[in-house]
């Protein structure tokens, strides 16, 4: 907020807030922090003085919008909360500049009222540099939020006039001149302001500029008042006039201290940049942090040792370069430049001694008096630099001991190092990360190497091109190159020939320059290593290409090394400190494209196939019993009877952890399973072991389509391997996921081939499910008849068998077909007695939801919305403890329907938007579409008539 409203992901992507109205609503929640914000506040900030009729509808509307834009795979998980006609927005002081910035501001205060000047500085000092611009210049407006802004802009000035006093108490004149000096101007009779601008001006020095400041201000406090400044203004006018000219400090002496006689003036000032790059594009806001560490706004010395750091390829060279080249005016002595050639295929990386020669040369020491041991360069090397300004850029450092005795240089110094390792144990060291290019520098880098119009003619294929280099900027240089070369060539023919991931890297070669061979020196690097630890994180790379999943956790990892986690977890941080992996929040790495291919190529070539299949089954062992424990705690019903030898889970001890992993795992176990399932015959068995349980969780979390994508990919298997009971469960979900989306005749063939096939198979416990199955499909095609005859055939087999679960969904099923034939006692009898048993089986609490859900719909038939409210609440309760996301926007809709027979219309529309707003998510099928629809056209009317009798339900068995 303290600039342009600008909103971004964990991740740091920006999140576009389009419309003004959206923003505005941001920015007024955002002022309450933390605080409930009401309805009448929120009006007047959007709309003043005269809102429109429809304000209370279009702030709803506005609310839910920006939940689906704060957070678009999840809604609900958005941070603004509905609280009793209010709305908050829970935030910490790392979410939100403003806060932090007022937390600052606070400490800084305690601090000065407690002696700590040092401290209370760094404090302001971290406070100011939270402020990009005027506070949301794009979200203004309204008389409320142009106040606030004016107000914040206050809270500003308050702060830097706090902070100037400090620095004045410091003595630290100089840095405080270019704050003060364009605060006072933006505010030409702050007497306050000038003042300090007096004291700055005079104390580093500039007697003449603190007069003129002082003259500027009596000509504006005159222009504007008609009066003089204030006596306390007017009293330090004089006491500079008559007080002796401060001069500078005098330039260090020029006998230092090695001995070594070097004169002021005497001492060569290198330029040793490299050309500044041309064809360099993209990594804008990271030039903008590099500017600001290497060349502060406010006049300030630049950072010690500032690290870009990314993964091989990532133009971490170029982006030195071209930032060295942006600051050099700023350093008056001299830049300095060296390749370390830490990843230069062929080339030996430098040693530090070589470095520290080359710079104490061109800094005039003659080659003869150039110490041999690196200590004693180091020494003469920081002697030098004192008191003088030079930027030392250091390119493709292999590791920390190789550039540790250049990092320690005198204040006013910076050292500009890039490499593929991190330096976090550098003191005083900036961070500067960078990895892919966003999709339209990459576009934009490849345009300018082949020319605009050739891309232009085809942006599919150059947008395909750019995703499968992966926004790498060595990629993207390279197919560039390789295009340029070939003027006949279009976009698409390279397209084409990458498509091949077995040929991918190999096409992506241009001369001497390869992302292979890029790579290659990176783990070359792990392998030749003398450390254990390197060598295992080679190991773990390799491991790595085997297996083809999003992103891996350490356990994960462990099982494919055969290793503890922690071992694991080492040699993945290892990976990530050189970039060859992603490492993401909460223990999860991931790798880019490329080096997923490059990995799969060394495992190829290092590792047996034995070895390779072995640690793929050892990874997909743990995926499944990790899988089978967390249905088993989650959805204690699913019957799950998995054991592999020699394979133990995760250790997760309750339901909630259960869901966790599921939900983090999703990606990767439809990823894990469909690579298996496509391989040969025992890896295929543990893919489809993994089905079984996925698909429970995928129901459960609202993806059908997902269900019904592996379960043919299962059935294939085994029709492959001629197994029967692989094809009876293949069957059994397809015709899940089918009747799931409405699609009931398709699935009532696979539900019958379950049928056959567990009757053969002599598998009572399937055959009772497809029973059941059957049931629930009948039911939803209004085929009573059939839904009360399957329903008691699976009633009579689940009795003999002792399975609880089947009597009660068969009941429920029952109970439907009841209300359906308008026979309510019978209904209601039947559900007393279902839910009678879910309670005494120990809670199902996805069955219970649904006995609900039929209560609710009997006491709708009966003219009675308060008790189908309570019922529809009740389900929605259990739905949501269960994670049964599917059910949601069923409930919902009941309860917009219940509402609005009760006259509560707005509450029934709330209830309507957020059912909309999951199915959505979700992938609403037709049914659930009409019944939106149609209880749209019923509130919009504001009329109690009743539906239309919807025959189908959301729970399955």
């Amino acid at each position: 907020m303290l600039g342009g409203l600008e909103v971004r992901s964990d991740r740091g992507q920006i999140i576009p807030i389009p419309r003004l109205k959206q923003r505005q609503l941001l920015v007024a929640l955002l002022l309450k922090a933390n605080t409930p914000a009401s309805f009448e506040y929120l009006t007047d900030a959007l709309w003043g003085d005269d809102p429109p009729a429809s304000a209370e509808q279009n702030l709803k509307t506005y609310v839910h919008t920006l939940r689906r834009l704060l957070s678009p795979d999840a809604p609900r998980s958005a941070p603004i909360e509905t609280q009793a006609n209010t709305y908050l927005v829970t935030l910490g002081e790392d979410d939100l500049d403003l806060l932090a910035f007022r937390e600052h501001v606070r400490r800084g205060r305690r601090a000065t009222q407690d002696h700590r000047a040092e401290a209370a500085h760094h404090h302001y000092q971290r406070a100011l540099d939270l402020w990009r611009g005027d506070p949301f210049t794009n979200a203004r407006g309204t008389r409320v939020l142009n106040d606030a802004a004016a107000g914040l802009g206050e809270e500003r000035l308050a702060a830097l006039e706090e902070f100037s006093e400090i620095r004045l108490s410091l003595e630290r004149y100089a840095e405080a001149v270019p704050d003060l000096r364009a605060a006072a101007g933006a505010n030409p009779t702050r007497e306050r302001l000038w003042g300090q601008l007096m004291l700055a001006l005079h104390g580093a020095g500039d007697r003449a500029a603190a007069l003129h400041a002082y003259e500027r201000l009596a000509k504006a406090v005159m222009e504007r008042t008609g009066l003089e400044p204030s006596p306390t203004l007017r009293d330090l006018h004089r006491r500079i006039i008559s007080s002796t000219e401060v001069t500078r400090p005098a330039s260090p002496g020029a006998e230092r201290s090695t001995g070594i006689s070097v004169t002021a003036g005497t001492v060569p000032v290198p330029h040793q940049l490299p050309r500044d790059p041309g064809g360099f594009v993209g990594r804008a806001e990271e030039l903008v942090r590099l500017r600001s560490l290497l060349s502060p706004w406010d006049g300030g010395r630049p950072h010690h040792v500032v690290a870009i750091t990314g993964p091989p390829g990532a133009g971490k060279s170029a982006l030195a370069i071209r930032a060295a080249h942006a600051v050099r005016d700023h350093f008056p002595d001299g830049q300095l430049y060296a390749n370390l050639h830490g990843a230069t295929p062929g080339l030996r990386p430098l040693e530090p001694l070589e470095v520290l020669g080359r710079f104490l040369r061109a800094l005039g020491v003659a080659p003869q008096a150039v110490p041999t041991d690196v200590d004693e360069a180091a020494a003469l090397w920081r002697s030098l630099l004192d008191g003088r300004n030079v930027l030392v850029v250091l390119d493709d450092a292999v590791d920390l001991p190789q550039v540790r005795p250049l990092l320690s240089v005198p204040e006013g110094n910076t050292v500009l190092v890039n490499s593929r390792r991190t330096f976090a144990l550098v003191d005083d060291c900036v961070h500067v990360p960078i990895g892919r290019l966003r999709q339209v520098e990459a576009t934009a880098m490849l345009a300018k190497l082949t020319g605009a119009e050739r891309t232009g003619r085809d942006p599919e294929a150059t947008t395909r091109l750019v995703e499968l280099c992966g926004g790498l900027p060595l990629a993207v240089a390279v197919a560039g190159a390789r295009l340029a070369n070939r003027p006949r060539w279009e976009v698409a023919d390279l397209v084409e020939r990458l498509q091949d991931e077995r040929r991918r890297l190999r096409e992506l070669e241009a001369g001497d320059i390869a992302v292979r061979s890029s790579l290659g020196v990176s783990y070359d690097l792990l392998t030749g290593s003398a450390d254990h630890l390197d060598r295992e994180a080679a190991r773990a790379l390799r491991a790595l290409g085997v297996l083809r999943v999003p992103d891996v956790t350490p356990h994960v990892v462990g099982a494919l090394l055969d290793v503890p986690a922690d071992e694991a977890e080492r040699a993945l941080e290892r990976l990530a400190d050189g970039h060859l992996v992603e490492a993401d929040g909460a223990g999860r790495y991931r790798l880019h494209d490329l080096v997923r291919l490059f990995a799969s190529e060394q495992a190829a070539q290092q590792d047996t196939p034995a070895d390779r299949t072995a640690a793929l089954h050892r990874a997909l062992s743990f995926y499944i019993m990790t899988a089978v424990l967390a249905i088993k705690l989650a959805i204690p019903h699913a019957k799950m009877d998995v054991t592999i030898a020699g394979a133990s889970p995760l250790s997760l001890i309750s339901a909630e952890e259960a869901h966790e992993w599921l939900e983090c795992e999703q990606p990767s176990l439809l990823a894990v399973a469909s690579q298996a399932m496509t391989t040969e015959e025992r890896t295929a068995r543990l893919g489809v072991e993994l089905v079984s349980p996925l698909s429970w969780h995928l129901h459960y979390a609202g993806f059908p389509m997902h269900v019904l994508e592996i379960s043919r990919q299962s059935l294939d298997v085994g029709r492959r391997l001629d197994d029967a009971a692989i094809q009876a469960v293949a069957h059994r979900f397809i015709g899940f996921a089918l009747s799931l989306v409405a699609r009931y005749e398709e699935a009532i063939v696979h539900v019958e081939e379950q049928l056959v096939f567990s009757r053969k198979l002599g598998d009572p416990h399937d055959e009772q499910r497809a029973l059941g199955a059957l049931a629930m499909i009948y039911r939803a095609l209004g085929r009573d008849e059939e839904t009360i005859r399957y329903s008691e055939e699976q009633r009579k087999v689940a009795r003999q068998i002792g399975y609880e679960p089947g009597e009660y969904f068969a009941l429920t099923q029952i109970g439907w077909a009841h209300r359906f034939r308008r026979r309510f006692d019978q209904a209601m009898s039947t559900l007393d007695t279902a839910l009678q048993r879910i309670r005494r089986h120990g809670g199902d609490l996805y069955q219970e939801a649904a006995v609900h859900e039929v209560f609710g719909e009997v006491h709708l038939d009966l003219g009675d919305p308060a008790s189908a409210k309570a019922s529809y609440e009740s389900a929605l309760r259990c739905a949501r403890a269960a994670k049964a996301y599917v059910a949601e926007p069923y409930m919902l809709v009941g309860l917009a329907r219940s509402s609005r027979l009760l006259g509560e219309f707005d509450q029934a529309a709330d209830y309507l938007a957020r059912s909309a707003a999951t199915a959505r998510a979700m992938g609403a099928d037709e049914d659930l579409s009409k019944r939106l629809a149609e209880e749209e056209a019923a509130l919009r009317e504001a009329r109690g008539e009743e539906a239309a009798p919807v025959r189908r339900g959301v729970m399955t068995p």
